[in-house]
């Protein structure tokens, strides 16, 4: 029997989210994720969504399946609501939210994690 969509996405210990759309192509591209579930496959999910689904392979053997996907709109609000749904669906056991920018200037707070960013990141790695 074949697994669902949903089962497949919860059996991902780690779910990344992107701010954009867009920046689940370039994430989901750098480590290595082919398959794609669309969010009108999987129970209590918003149509709207794509997943990029993948397994990274660490030294030693082991493997963590993970998916990629984002918000729907743009906005620290928006990205919230729309990640607080889908991890309370999908129950991941770890999250990254990348791509996503909050800060306070005032107290000289302020944080984003880019799919450039982890790319170079990436490259410094495969380097050494």
């Amino acid at each position: 029997m074949a697994e669902t969509p949903l089962r497949r996405l919860r059996s991902c210990a780690l779910a990344i989210f992107c701010g954009k759309p867009e920046e689940i192509t370039i994430i989901a591209t750098e480590l290595g994720a082919r398959d794609k579930i669309s969010g009108t496959a999987v129970d209590g999910v918003d149509n709207g969504h794509i997943f990029h689904v993948g397994k990274m392979e660490f030294v030693g053997g082991k493997k963590l399946g993970f998916y990629v996907t984002s918000s729907l709109r743009q906005g620290l609000v928006p990205f919230a609501i729309a990640t607080g749904a889908l991890i309370s669906v999908l129950r991941p056991r770890f999250a990254i939210h990348a791509g996503v920018c909050a800060g306070n200037k005032k107290q000289g707070v302020s944080g984003k994690v880019d799919g450039r960013r982890l790319r170079r990141l990436g490259d410094e790695s495969r380097r050494r």
